[in-house]
């Protein structure tokens, strides 16, 4: 994954994924959630290029945001220089000060492929809340997900990039049973001279999970659940989770 994040990949990246995510919506979504919670103070874990950051700063809220990669935050800080980004990993980092509220967006959990990187990645989010601080993080659901991919094996998305169209076309392909491990594979180019011209190729491992083994992580991390809710995203549907840490 990390050619497609870096360079130019980048912003292709940023504009493809407009394409197909409302984040106006997706901002409503997890910010109706925070209200309810009575939330002050969030985190956004795979804050990527800053379409949630930069509707968390219009709306003057306290955000801040995590990326593993440096080139998509580049992209965040220009969208939103005055919101705070970190260079980190979403497995194991330590924040100055908890807060109210972790989001993990984007079915970034995908990228959580062993059980130690979920538990590594929980137990960050359990040391970094506030008491009874609120988990929200959505993830894709196997049982729904790998009948799809048997079905459509080949999906085509197409974005505009400083004037230049450009395509991605993405395969998927069960690799083991034991975490439901997907070889996710894109082929990202243009069209140039009637001929196709490709920019950049990316291969990820990627994991899709069970309901009942998030409900078991989350137990062992020492969370309660508190909503499941089955949402339908762009091209599958996931459910998002909204957990509460337990007092100490």
């Amino acid at each position: 994954m990390a050619e497609l994040y870096n360079d130019k990949m980048a912003g292709i990246y940023d504009a493809m994924y407009q394409t197909f995510i409302d984040y106006n919506e997706e901002y409503k979504l997890y910010n109706n959630i925070l209200q309810k919670h009575h939330c002050n103070s969030v985190l956004e874990l795979g804050s990527g290029t800053g379409n949630l950051a930069l509707r968390f700063f219009e709306n003057n809220q306290n955000y801040l945001g995590l990326d593993a990669s440096e080139d998509m935050i580049a992209i965040a800080q220009k969208r939103t220089s005055n919101s705070t980004f970190i260079h980190g990993d979403m497995r194991e980092f330590v924040l100055e000060n908890p807060v109210d509220a972790i989001l993990i967006t984007g079915r970034s959990t995908s990228y959580l492929i062993s059980n130690e990187d979920v538990y590594y990645c929980f137990d960050s989010v359990h040391q970094n809340l506030n008491n009874e601080g609120i988990f929200v993080f959505d993830f894709i659901d196997a049982n729904r997900y790998i009948p799809y991919t048997e079905d459509n094996q080949s999906i085509l998305h197409e974005a505009i990039c400083d004037g230049i169209t450009h395509y991605r076309e993405s395969n998927w392909k069960l690799t083991s049973a034991d975490n439901f491990l997907m070889e996710w594979t894109a082929t990202y180019y243009t069209i140039h001279n009637n001929e196709k011209e490709i920019i950049a190729e990316d291969f990820s491992t990627v994991r899709v999970f069970t309901l009942n083994e998030i409900q078991l992580f989350l137990y062992k991390k020492g969370f309660e659940i508190l909503e499941i809710m089955d949402r339908k995203t762009y091209a599958y549907d996931t459910y998002v989770i909204v957990a509460k840490k337990k007092k100490n």
